[in-house]
């Protein structure tokens, strides 16, 4: 990054070193179904890829998250168990200043790390945010699972679980969705960019487009997010600050999370580029069907005439 510039990621599809079908891969012990292979196959094709693709705002970006966490994490207030008498704002108040000072850190590395993703994905903005917030939800939904049992899951309770199982399910709702909306965008793009009179022509371009080891990537995503969520609260239930291994975990996970998160989003934008808008068939209907009605409507000043 030149002179506090960002650029736009070059995302065009017809400037890939390789493709998905020049890459070949040893058989090993594991290839117990093709499937296996297939997958196997897309993620070295883009593991190669996005080798080349990386450049100082990946790092910087990564950096940022990884800074926020351990800014986050590694606070005196988390150390000693804080007061359990005192929440919500009445806690900022009496925290002290280092505490408070390395939580606005902490919000200011978040905010660069969502702006840098922003500005390296554009077409994957609205769903970076919900990448986020669904992390942020795992999060949330840890803190209602361990606010009754502070070793959960051992020992829980089905009634004690309704708070965090309803987040959890929104949650992984929206991650469906998600996968959903680039898999349909995949089909438009293949459909539009690829459209050929031969059948075979438009199987092997699907074929080329898959999407198999980046789904892989994406629930890999989710697990690791989920587990940086409960390693977390799993920490902070235990207010004695003896539980040093989820700490350790925590921190783990986190870290793992955040390349994965920045593959999740980065291969839909490489392989659509940015004139694509990612939504699913529903959404993309919806918005047909309101511009055919704004079309076809009348004002009643035209009528008039």
């Amino acid at each position: 990054m030149d002179g506090g510039e960002t650029t736009t990621h070059d995302t065009s599809h017809d400037t890939l070193p390789f493709r998905l079908g020049d890459i070949e891969i040893k058989p090993r012990f594991v290839d117990f179904h093709p499937s296996v292979t297939k997958i196997r196959t897309e993620l070295l094709f883009q593991w190669k890829l996005i080798r080349t693709d990386w450049n100082q705002q990946f790092t910087i970006a990564v950096i940022s998250a990884v800074l926020a966490v351990l800014l986050g994490a590694l606070n005196a207030d988390i150390f000693d168990g804080g007061n359990a008498k005192i929440a919500g704002l009445e806690g900022l108040q009496v925290a002290g200043s280092t505490a408070y000072f390395q939580m606005v850190l902490s919000i200011a590395c978040w905010a660069w790390f969502l702006f840098s993703l922003v500005q390296l994905f554009p077409i994957m903005r609205t769903h970076t945010i919900t990448l986020l917030l669904i992390w942020g939800g795992f999060g949330v939904a840890q803190i209602y699972f361990h606010s009754y049992n502070r070793n959960f899951p051992i020992s829980f309770s089905l009634s004690d679980m309704m708070g965090g199982f309803l987040i959890t399910l929104v949650c992984i709702f929206f991650l469906y969705f998600f996968i959903k909306a680039v898999r349909e965008t995949r089909d438009l793009h293949v459909e539009t960019h690829h459209l050929h009179e031969d059948v075979r022509v438009m199987e092997a371009a699907m074929r080329e487009h898959s999407l198999a080891g980046w789904t892989i990537i994406c629930v890999t995503w989710s697990i690791s997010a989920m587990m940086s969520a409960w390693t977390g609260a799993h920490y902070i239930a235990e207010r004695t600050g003896s539980r040093t291994w989820a700490l350790i975990l925590h921190l783990f996970f986190s870290a793992v999370t955040i390349p994965l998160m920045i593959w999740t989003i980065w291969f839909p934008q490489k392989m659509l580029g940015n004139e694509a808008r990612v939504r699913t068939k529903a959404a993309v209907i919806a918005e047909e069907d309101l511009m055919s009605k704004a079309i076809l409507e009348v004002s009643p000043d035209e009528e008039a005439w």
